[in-house]
This record gives structure tokens, sequence and C-alpha cells, in this order.
């Protein structure tokens, strides 16, 4: 009967233990509470990455005090706009759509800057200029004051 029961009972105890298992269920755990944090990250890196306000904020100052450069300026708060005349050239900043236009000569549209609430240039003295935008991102509003 001894034999019999030698023949079914294996030898071969090649399974997990107890501890192996535990420990791979421990990393397991581990790695499954971290999957939402990534997933969190994932989404704000997402978000930042299509959001270009800020750049298009840098490049619109960036413009402007190019243009201030040896210019006449003329201001049409009622309208919303700012010419900049040059040498018989003029570049004209608009306000129309929530978007802020660029047109060289009166031709052409460049886009600058989008979701504009507010666009106000004000004369502070003769030779500076303070331009108000208000900027719409998702809930919140950016406000920026240029002075050229």
């Amino acid at each position: 009967m001894k034999r019999k029961m030698k023949k079914f009972v294996s030898k071969n105890n090649a399974g997990f233990t107890m501890i192996e298992m535990l420990l791979s269920l421990s990393f397991l755990l581990i790695i499954l509470a971290l999957i939402p944090l990534l997933i969190k990250s994932i989404y704000v890196f997402k978000d930042n990455a299509l959001d270009h306000t800020n750049y298009e904020l840098i490049m619109f100052r960036k413009d402007l005090s190019e243009e201030i450069k040896d210019t006449n300026i003329v201001i049409d708060n009622a309208h919303h706009k700012m010419k900049f005349i040059h040498n018989g050239n003029s570049k004209e900043y608009t306000l129309l759509n929530a978007k802020i236009y660029k047109s060289i000569n009166g031709k052409g549209n460049i886009t600058l800057l989008n979701n504009v609430e507010l666009f106000n240039i004000q004369q502070v003295n003769q030779n500076t200029f303070k331009v108000d935008i208000t900027i719409r991102k998702g809930d919140n509003k950016i406000h920026e004051e240029i002075f050229i």
C-alpha cells in the first residue's frame, strides 16, 4: 500500500511558497496603487501641452515691443484697434470675435491671441502706452498689462 501512495505523491514541489506569493502580491498592489497617480499626471501634462495661452502672450509682447521702435501710433479704442505707422508701412492690431488679429498694410489677418475678452489701449505719456488684455482660460481669466 505504501508503494501505491508513493506513486501518487509527487516529490517535485516547484510551486510558490507563501512568502513568495505575498511578495509578488505586494509588488502588484504597489504598482496598482501608482496607476491613478500616473493617469492624473498625464492629464495635467496634457492640459499644459495643449494650452498655448502663455506662449501666445509672450509672442504678442515681443511683437508689440518690436513694432514700437520709430513709429507713429494711432489708437482707436471704439473699434479696439491700434495702428503702427513707419515709413509708409502700417501694422494694425484689432480685436474681433474674441481674437486679436494683426494685419500688415491692410492685408492679411494673422491671429495672435485667442479667447480675448478685453483689449484696451491707453496713452500714459508721450512715449508710453498701456495695453490691457484679459484672456479667458477655461474657468479662469488672465489679465495682462503691457507697457510699450
